[in-house]
């Protein structure tokens, strides 16, 4: 199969071109005026046509997996560096919160950012709220909670991943306010902001849970418990640990304070995720239960 086979490179940047769309002359493969990229052969390849394909539908390329890497290697880095001008390696913070968005969406059995309508109704500070609303919508539409509960847990659940934008304006105050400088700029801080939703995204939410599942698989193959092995106190625990550590570099190495100055702000930052999350299920319970 001939279009498999690879060409060889053998571009010459000393040939003066004209772009055929501005028509500028210029050497290179990029025109200097409009950015048009000059066509080769290996552009033509139908293997080229699928990376292209592949690119164009997943955003996975070069970037993301220099992103991902530094972001678990180096918390705060990619802010770091974006804000510095140094773009070319990575992905564009908002392009890569939504490509993590977009990988969380596939998952439907995980649900850290979702509550089910029995936990709206009972768990939280808002609850009694949330009952008078539900009661009034029984009533005036002549369906069981069972019912409502049904329809309302599916819309939940797409609603939870369509609104998580929300979490990144809703975490940046608390960050600003745990861990304000001068010297930082109100745009440093949103993509910061960005960086530990799409940390949190990626790790606790789609990587532990993905690893604790199989875990709990394993547990109940040998008809063991994962509540009574290790407990959701204990696993929250966990996971507030895990933010923690990447909270904690990151401000260090954004923000430029001390490490126990970071500290400090890490702790203040994680023990304000609990009102974060209370206002984003908030605006969830409000979002699906007028979209019925």
């Amino acid at each position: 199969m001939n279009f498999w086979r690879k060409i060889p490179k053998d571009f010459d940047y000393q040939i003066a071109r004209v772009c055929k769309h501005c028509e500028n002359t210029f050497q290179g493969k990029f025109c200097n005026h409009c950015g048009e990229k000059v066509l080769e052969k290996q552009d033509q390849t139908f293997k080229n046509y699928l990376l292209n394909l592949l690119n164009a539908y997943t955003f996975v390329d070069g970037k993301f997996f220099n992103s991902i890497w530094t972001l678990l290697r180096k918390p705060g880095k990619l802010t770091s560096d974006i804000s510095d001008g140094i773009t070319v390696p990575y992905m564009q913070p908002i392009s890569f919160f939504f490509l993590a968005n977009f990988i969380y969406f596939f998952f439907p059995v995980i649900q850290t950012f979702n509550t089910n309508l029995f936990n709206q109704l009972n768990s939280m500070p808002y609850s009694g709220f949330a009952r008078e609303k539900v009661n009034e919508f029984l009533i005036n539409n002549d369906i069981n909670l069972t019912e409502f509960s049904t329809v309302y847990d599916l819309n939940s659940t797409g609603n939870s991943k369509l609104l998580l934008f929300l979490f990144v304006l809703y975490l940046l105050p608390f960050i600003i306010l745990t861990n304000f400088s001068k010297q930082v700029t109100f745009v440093k801080y949103f993509q910061l902001s960005l960086e530990f939703v799409t940390f949190i995204l990626i790790v606790p939410t789609v990587g532990i849970s993905l690893l604790t599942a199989g875990l709990g698989k394993i547990l109940q193959a040998i008809n063991s418990d994962w509540n009574v092995e290790v407990g959701d106190a204990y696993y929250s625990l966990f996971l507030a640990f895990i933010i923690l550590c990447f909270f904690v570099p990151a401000i260090r190495r954004v923000v430029g304070f001390s490490w126990w100055r970071s500290i400090l702000g890490g702790f203040l930052l994680v023990s304000s995720l609990i009102v974060v999350i209370t206002i984003y299920r908030f605006t969830l319970f409000i979002a699906t239960f007028y979209s019925l």
